[in-house]
């Protein structure tokens, strides 16, 4: 009840604002409301080739991009955090008198705002696809005060386009978000665009080499778990690192990638063969360098596919994962390799060097239709207006 109303005191605050903003002329100018930031970086860094437009960053503080490597000196980046009283208000303004809007997550803000007919709100979601529910879909939303099912309703409404990297992703946000198929636009997912960009990837390759020597040479394990509803404040590793270096050689070396929603990590060990990755900002370039993949939940398979390397699912809490989160479904479109509930089975899995490619290319084709390389451009072209680029 308290935590209701203090998001309704700050909600009606900002609707305020907002509307006082909205008294000023609109700008020819693009706003990201980050909480993740990866897709954003790949629009900002093709919008920053138009002159006379302006880019506008307003993140969340657990988006670890970093857009001063955008180059051009037509942008602004604000820290969209309470605390940060300036920058918030910097923000609303910047929201209120955009052409373009995008978000990357569930955004509450939106529910109390009202964008100008002109305006193009999109959701970028973070992900390219999904194996855990959400919104409307998560088992727990039912749960919810009926004023909270109101404002997610209202949020979702906001999304004018939703782009997608498959008719897959589309079903699942028509369901979550109770958006019709009206909102999607085929035009792949612009992160991706990474995995078809071969410089890119070297560059990336050497640039990690540098950064972390220990992988040189090296069978890198990358081991990313999604987030736990219970566990977001501190979050323990629950692969057993102490097993892996045991029954693993030197050859191997373990680089732990938590779910950015996650603060810290409780039960972590420094050791040279084991690396906390969680701040460095780009997942797709530790995806790049990794030989193998151990996750559960996560979306990342999704990307990971793209590069046709073993996957190991580590599930050790499925079912009751399935109860508080909810899962889509425990089959090969989802989980394109073994599924384990114990630290050995990960470890043989490890050794084993099978790889079902079949299963793999699956899944790949099956979640990345439309993401062939060419999306943050298609997407650019089916949203933006060519006289404001």
């Amino acid at each position: 009840m308290i935590k209701e109303l203090g998001i309704s005191i700050y909600l009606f605050l900002f609707k305020i604002l907002f509307a006082l903003f909205k008294l000023f002329p609109m700008s020819n100018k693009t706003v990201f409301l980050s909480s993740f930031g990866d897709n954003a970086f790949f629009i900002a860094k093709e919008l920053s080739k138009a002159e006379k437009h302006q880019i506008i960053f307003v993140n969340q503080a657990k988006c670890k991009i970093d857009f001063t490597a955008i180059s051009t000196d037509n942008k602004k980046i604000y820290s969209f955090e309470t605390s940060n009283i300036a920058d918030t208000f910097l923000s609303i303004y910047h929201l209120a008198t955009s052409k373009y809007v995008f978000v990357d997550n569930y955004a509450g803000v939106l529910s109390v705002i009202k964008f100008r007919k002109e305006v193009k709100c999109i959701q970028l979601w973070h992900a390219a696809g999904a194996i855990k529910k959400f919104g409307w879909s998560d088992p727990e939303t039912s749960a919810r005060s009926e004023r909270a099912k109101l404002r997610f309703q209202q949020v979702y409404d906001r999304f004018q386009y939703i782009p997608v990297g498959s008719q897959q992703m589309a079903d699942i946000f028509s369901e979550s978000f109770h958006v019709d198929q009206s909102h999607f636009i085929y035009t792949g997912v612009p992160q991706t665009d990474f995995y078809f960009d071969p410089p890119a990837k070297q560059k990336a390759y050497t640039a990690l080499m540098d950064l972390y020597p220990v992988i040189s040479g090296k069978k890198v394990v990358l081991y990313a778990p999604t987030f736990r509803k219970n566990s977001l404040q501190s979050m323990q590793v629950q692969l057993d690192v102490e097993e892996f270096l045991d029954k693993l050689d030197d050859q191997y070396v373990l680089l732990i990638r938590l779910h950015p929603s996650v603060q810290e990590v409780t039960n972590f060990k420094a050791h040279p063969r084991v690396l906390l990755v969680n701040d460095y900002p780009h997942l797709n370039e530790l995806l790049i360098v990794s030989d193998i993949l151990i996750t559960d939940y996560s979306s990342i398979p999704v990307e990971f596919s793209l590069l046709g390397k073993k996957m190991i699912f580590f599930t050790y809490d499925l079912t009751d994962y399935g109860k508080t989160q909810g899962i889509w479904a425990k089959t090969s479109l989802y989980f394109p390799g073994p599924i384990v509930k114990t630290t050995s089975r990960v470890i043989q899995h490890i050794l084993d060097p099978a790889i079902d490619h079949e299963k793999i290319v699956q899944f790949r084709n099956h979640w990345n239709t439309y993401s062939t390389g060419q999306s943050t451009r298609q997407l650019i072209t089916v949203i933006y207006d060519p006289k404001d680029l």
